[in-house]
């Protein structure tokens, strides 16, 4: 019998098809590895404004107007109790270091107030954007409301009331003349 002339030839053909994966798969690995080293750098540098240090914009430390429209004080007074003092029953109103937050953010947002606008366009008769010092000066109105996440299971952390200002939607739609074509809503920031 002749012995084969290259360690190729003497390797079985199924040994030489696990060879070729277990190379690509580390070929692979290491780009995978390089490509999740590229992007935690990137988040990196977006997390801290892009040049190494804190850029963050302060926050608004303005007292809010007061509201035109607030709760009936029956209603005040319940709100404002912290707790119902009743086991395993959650306050009615959520801290809010306690209330919950999902974003799709690598970093959490900063908002330049002085630049920031809100753009009312689309199905309407009359788009318009408006500053965040115009919208403080419009009637504000103060209410009790529970956001939920979609993904929330029941009995889940991911709900909360809080008290919240500010200017009715209904107004600034009224505003911009919906148009009856005018059918969804869709916000993005």
């Amino acid at each position: 019998m002749d012995e084969p002339s290259t360690a190729e030839e003497s390797t079985p053909p199924s040994n030489r098809r696990v060879a070729g994966t277990r190379r690509s798969f580390l070929r692979w690995a290491g780009i995978a590895a390089a490509g999740t080293a590229v992007v935690a750098t990137g988040a990196k540098a977006l997390s801290s404004g892009g040049s190494g240090g804190g850029s963050a914009v302060a926050a608004n430390t303005s007292p809010l107007p007061t509201p035109v429209a607030t709760l009936p004080p029956q209603l005040r007074s319940l709100a404002s109790t912290p707790n119902l003092n009743i086991e395993g029953i959650t306050p009615l109103m959520t801290p809010n270091d306690d209330f919950f937050r999902i974003d799709t953010a690598l970093s959490v947002p900063r908002v330049d107030l002085a630049n920031w606008r809100l753009e009312i366009k689309g199905n309407v008769r009359t788009p318009f954007s408006i500053s965040y010092d115009e919208l403080l000066a419009m009637p504000q109105v103060e209410a009790p409301i529970t956001l939920a996440c979609v993904s929330n299971r029941v009995g889940g952390t991911l709900i909360g009331t809080a008290m919240w200002q500010g200017v009715e939607l209904r107004t600034l739609l009224d505003r911009a003349g919906v148009e009856p074509s005018g059918e969804q809503i869709v916000g993005t920031s």
